[in-house]
């Protein structure tokens, strides 16, 4: 019997099949032979869509990944990732700030690199302060430990919270027309930037901190947690000449008992979240107790049109991945070691709890409305960089 030569199989057929890889066996079937390799790096396919990996801390000046699938660790030597705080994922790109408050965002597996606006510094006088301090305490060696340490700490903390989130309208690697939105500052307040442009510009007519953004229908929505009201107030604005943001009409109460949160000091974070061609608030609930753990996931559909709202029970077997990242939703048809029906949430701190490790890592199953971990706690995270989803993006 005659054996086939896959190495010589036509082009386009090569092709196509690179269509249905995960990026790890794209990976290897670019390392079979000569002319599959040849076929990988024409990249005239984009693989199919791709499970986040959860981007970690760095180790040894390697950046840390857990790819979720293979239950395994990745180490990627991208020295624009070194020793940075993320402040945002979206479509595989990772946003960045470095030690002087450089604003980045980097494909780390292309390796392509944008130098963005930094917005202004929330604590001007303590920030430029404590720049003249780093390199003496962070790049030499003080005797004053302590010292040392509230200064690593408070410039780790300055960084995190200078930008909060960040996210496209489109993916940069496909459109050079992108608009990345940020939250920055003390107050969440919402800014845009465009390539070509030298600086950022800001959202006005948004009273108070903000919790998430989204871009939805050709408009960027955002939203206001609940206050004295009770309430989760929708605002959207436009990006363009005048971006100023106007508030939406429809109102979410917040689920559960006011008490859950006034007596006992609990609180609850909101994510919108686009699925199934509509805008979805997906309310977070969280105990405060000596380690601050997530208890449950609500979520709510949200019809703008009629300014009115549904709980639902199920998200129509998708798969959520929400934390600091622009959420990602899949379909697990594809991929059915996931969860259906399931949010796959990362820790809201950085930092890791020597009693419980990496503290507030699970999966949120909406229809037992229990919780199961997915990452070992007691595995350590670097504390420069909260556990942040990542989806690999290789084009």
């Amino acid at each position: 019997m005659c054996m086939a030569n896959w190495s010589e199989l036509p082009c386009d057929i090569i092709e196509h099949l690179t269509s249905f890889l995960p990026i790890q066996d794209y990976h290897r079937f670019s390392a079979v032979c000569r002319n599959w390799r040849m076929v990988a790096k024409q990249k005239r396919y984009s693989p199919i869509q791709q499970i986040p990996w959860l981007a970690l801390g760095t180790e040894e000046n390697k950046r840390k990944f857990y790819n979720l699938l293979e239950d395994r660790h990745y180490y990627l030597d991208v020295p624009n990732l070194r020793d940075k705080v993320l402040c945002g994922s979206s479509y595989g790109w990772l946003f960045t700030l470095d030690r002087k408050s450089k604003f980045h965002m980097i494909n780390p597996l292309t390796r392509e690199c944008y130098d963005l606006p930094t917005p202004p510094p929330f604590l001007e006088g303590d920030l430029g302060m404590y720049e003249q301090d780093v390199p003496r305490y962070l790049e030499a060696e003080s005797d004053d430990e302590e010292k040392h340490e509230f200064l690593r700490e408070f410039f780790e903390e300055s960084q995190r919270v200078l930008v909060v989130k960040s996210i496209f309208d489109y993916d940069p690697s496909t459109r050079p027309d992108f608009t990345v939105v940020i939250l920055y500052g003390d107050n969440d307040s919402p800014a845009f930037w465009r390539p070509g442009e030298n600086a950022g510009t800001d959202i006005t007519g948004l009273p108070g901190v903000l919790e998430d953004i989204a871009f939805f229908d050709g408009k960027v929505y955002a939203v206001q947690p609940p206050f004295d009201s009770n309430h989760s107030v929708i605002y959207t604005f436009e990006v363009g000449t005048d971006p100023k943001a106007t508030k939406v009409e429809l109102q979410v109460p917040r689920h559960g008992n006011p008490n859950y949160f006034i007596e006992y000091q609990n609180f609850s974070v909101n994510y919108l979240v686009v699925f199934d061609g509509k805008l979805h608030l997906v309310e977070r609930f969280i105990e405060r107790t000596e380690h601050r753990l997530t208890t449950e996931f609500v979520v709510h559909e949200l019809d703008l049109e009629g300014n009115n709202y549904s709980t639902r029970q199920h998200i129509n077997g998708h798969t959520i991945f929400l934390g600091g990242n622009a959420p990602v939703v899949i379909n697990p048809c594809q991929f059915p070691h996931c969860m259906k029906d399931a949010i796959y949430f990362t820790d809201l701190e950085f930092g890791h709890n020597e009693l419980y490790g990496a503290e507030d890592l699970g999966i949120y199953d909406m229809i037992r409305k229990s919780i199961t971990p997915y990452y070992p706690r007691e595995i350590f995270h670097h504390t420069l960089a909260a556990p942040i989803w990542f989806t690999p993006n290789p084009w």
